[in-house]
């Protein structure tokens, strides 16, 4: 039986700990929508910070995966960022005067929403590249092959579980266990993720061994992809260009309930998105002509239409046909109506203290980290999961933590290089965690309860060993 430290207590130690955001399992886009924010000791140099944002797609019956951002640090600058801080602006904004006969920008006229946050949204970074396989089905196999113009990065993976097949790591989501996500370092330049369905273990291994970079872009060293009999059926920048168009405005919206719904703005072809919409989402449905809705690979429903030849789009963690209800009610907005939302609106995304939860030593003698982080907004009160990235001194990334916790037992995984974090709450008691590997190791730890202004419990355990686990709490068992 293993067991190791745990214990709320001030993160970090090292007052060079930086935080860097990551995706959520909620966002589906590098627009993402909660507010994106660096966070750090009040100590915690600023220096020059590079962020990569990305989002992972599988196909049919994918997942969308955190990605973690990386920040160089600079000895030499000090920051004056506190560690509770309310945000102002989204660092994807950029402030630009408006045309007013353009019909680019748009609002949702509905009063039960509450209108959030507006931005212009900047373009992606260049170098980009996203190649769809398929035997031209959209059951599969699919392979989705998207092209970093940096080098590897490491990564964070929620609601997954960690294999290693032929010496190449993959991570297969827990929701869908035909898909599997490889992140490749291609060479000091490029990186790559791969993400197959219905796709087998040794294929999805060659692959990743055949991917090559030649002029810049995408290649391949033999004949692999026609070997599995799978042709190029789309190719693009991005996933969400695919199934957003070029994006060039956004609008957040509130719902009763706190969550957050997404109408997009953006340009491109509604034939060929609608051509891929449907290898791209789950459950694909036709509304009207050129309109259909479905689901994110992370489970949130979207909707897609034209209106003015623009390519509109809401998303949200609601029923798609909740959302299709409100295109009725999408609009152009009027000058000062954009004017008014771009530069009035002030998100009140706003983070709290953060607390370790756990440390050890991993087989290589690496020091880790883990923890939690509270976060508010209107209201609402909500958590960070925190970790030191493998490999990267004094760096941490965050991901928000299930909307469960808090609510019932449970269990967040998620799968970093070379581990597994096992984060696991409970809304009002204490007990003892213990969490089984699939080779029969158990790793055991102490609920705590980190913020006294709430009953939540919480431990996490890494584990390095590959494939599935359970967890339960003094004996009772935990679904995940």
């Amino acid at each position: 039986m293993a067991k190791q430290r745990s214990g709320a207590g001030d993160y970090p130690a090292n007052d060079n700990f930086v935080f860097i955001e990551v995706f959520s399992p909620d966002d589906v886009s590098p627009w993402p929508d909660e507010s994106p924010f660096v966070a750090g000791s009040p100590d915690a140099p600023s220096g020059r910070q590079h962020s990569r944002r990305g989002v992972l797609t599988a196909g049919l019956v994918a997942v969308v995966a955190v990605v973690v951002g990386v920040t160089a640090l600079n000895d030499d600058s000090t920051s004056d960022t506190a560690t509770t801080t309310t945000i102002a602006d989204v660092t994807t904004s950029l402030r630009t005067s408006l045309d007013p006969t353009s019909a680019t920008h748009f609002l949702i006229d509905d009063p039960e929403l509450i209108a959030y946050s507006a931005d212009i949204v900047t373009p992606p970074p260049s170098g980009q590249q996203v190649q769809v396989w398929t035997n031209g089905t959209a059951i599969g196999p699919i392979v989705i092959i998207e092209l970093h113009a940096h080098p590897y990065e490491p990564y964070g993976i929620v609601g997954a579980t960690r294999d290693v097949v032929d010496g190449v790591e993959v991570v297969r989501p827990t929701a869908q266990p035909l898909t599997m996500i490889s992140e490749v370092a291609i060479d000091d330049a490029y990186s790559a993720t791969v993400t197959a369905t219905h796709v087998t273990d040794t294929e999805v291994t060659r692959v990743v061994r055949s991917l090559l970079v030649a002029n810049g872009g995408l290649a391949y060293e033999g004949t692999v992809m026609e070997e599995l009999r799978l042709g190029l059926t789309f190719e693009d920048e991005s996933v969400d260009d695919l199934i957003f168009g070029r994006v060039e405005s956004a609008v957040r919206y509130l719902t009763a309930d706190g969550e957050v719904v997404t109408l997009r703005s953006g340009v491109g072809s509604s034939a060929h998105r609608l051509a891929g919409f449907r290898f791209l989402t789950t459950d694909p449905q036709p509304v009207t002509y050129g309109s259909s809705h479905g689901r994110l690979p992370n489970g949130d429903a979207v909707v897609v239409w034209e209106d003015e030849g623009r390519l509109l789009s809401l998303v949200g963690p609601v029923d798609p046909e909740e959302l299709t209800r409100l295109t009725p009610e999408v609009r152009p907005a009027t000058e000062s109506e954009w004017s008014a939302m771009l530069y009035g609106l002030r998100p009140d995304y706003t983070l709290g203290d953060f607390e370790t939860l756990a440390t050890g030593h991993a087989t290589n003698t690496e020091l880790w980290r883990a923890g939690t982080q509270i976060t508010r907004r209107n209201g609402r009160t909500d958590f960070l999961w925190w970790w030191a990235v493998p490999g990267l001194d004094d760096v941490t990334a965050s991901t928000p933590a299930s909307g469960y916790v808090g609510a019932v037992p449970h269990v967040d995984t998620l799968v970093v290089p070379g581990a597994t974090f096992v984060f696991v709450s409970h809304p009002t008691a204490g007990g003892t965690v213990t969490v089984r590997t699939a080779t029969g190791a158990d790793f055991v730890a102490e609920l705590m309860q980190p913020f006294a202004e709430s009953s939540v419990h919480m431990t996490v355990v890494r584990i390095e060993e590959s494939g599935p686990v359970t967890v339960d709490i003094d004996g009772v068992a935990v679904d995940r």
